[in-house]
């Protein structure tokens, strides 16, 4: 028999390694359909009814239409506190405060010469003075508007004894969720290979909120529904299971997604 050469062995090993290697390649299974394996879930959901944010708006008169010691009300200004804004014109000796009680009282100069645009400009200057404040103000001429930061009813302001025009452009109203977690039939749901981030297939659940994704091969896998956002409006997010498929003919659970609506 003829004895391979020492070069010819060296040869032949590396080939078998070479194709070895080029076999595990090729059997290697990677995240996506051609396998045996599913991904299963279910998608629940809740009713949210987003609130809506107050603002209201003064319209200032010129300093000839206000007296000494006038106010107006304003409420949840800052800090839970209710305010009075009264005018004092200093030529007057008299106290202007009119010491309303369970308010906090701002005291605001003003002069009879005092045009409607400086009024508004007076009230607005000494209302930034307070520091941080429930609204933001926005001053456009004479009128004063204020955007209430959290989405909640706010107690009407009132002129008291000014001339000023006090009118509530949109009510302000608290977020509403209703408690009863509904089965989502029909509900989108996305399926992501791997690390990507770009959905590659996507199915809809069925009349009870469930979904299967079939055919799959070992390894990870993202699947996820797009979800109103009950704190921003207008916005959706994802919410997402992340899992993984470690053996053949095997079906793995992604668990109950729930979703605001």
């Amino acid at each position: 028999m003829k004895r391979l050469s020492k070069t010819n062995n060296t040869t032949f090993i590396l080939t078998l390694l070479f194709l070895s290697i080029t076999f595990s390649s090729c059997v290697k299974k990677n995240p996506g359909p051609g396998g045996t394996s599913a991904i299963k879930g279910k998608v629940t959901g809740q009713d949210f009814n987003a609130g809506e944010n107050e603002i209201q708006q003064i319209i200032f008169t010129g300093g000839a239409q206000i007296e000494h010691g006038d106010y107006f009300l304003l409420n949840e200004v800052k800090d839970g506190n209710n305010y009075y804004v009264y005018f004092k014109n200093p030529n007057w000796v008299s106290p202007a405060d009119p010491a309303i009680q369970g308010r906090v009282g701002i005291e605001v100069i003003f002069n009879y010469s005092d045009s409607n645009l400086d009024i508004a400009l007076a009230v607005k200057n000494k209302l930034t003075s307070l520091g941080v404040l429930n609204f933001t103000m926005a001053l456009d001429g004479d009128i004063l508007t204020l955007a209430f930061k959290s989405r909640q009813a706010v107690p009407d302001p009132d002129n008291g004894t000014t001339n000023f025009a006090m009118d509530v452009v949109n009510q302000g109203s608290p977020d509403q969720l209703v408690s009863t977690i509904l089965n989502m039939a029909e509900k989108r749901v996305y399926l992501c290979y791997g690390d990507s981030q770009y959905a590659s297939e996507d199915i809809r659940t069925n009349q009870n909120g469930e979904f299967m994704f079939t055919g799959l091969q070992p390894g990870k896998y993202k699947v996820y529904v797009m979800s109103d956002n009950p704190t921003v409006s207008n916005m959706q997010n994802e919410v997402a299971s992340v899992v993984q498929i470690t053996e053949d003919e095997s079906i793995i659970d992604a668990g109950t997604l729930q979703i605001y609506f």
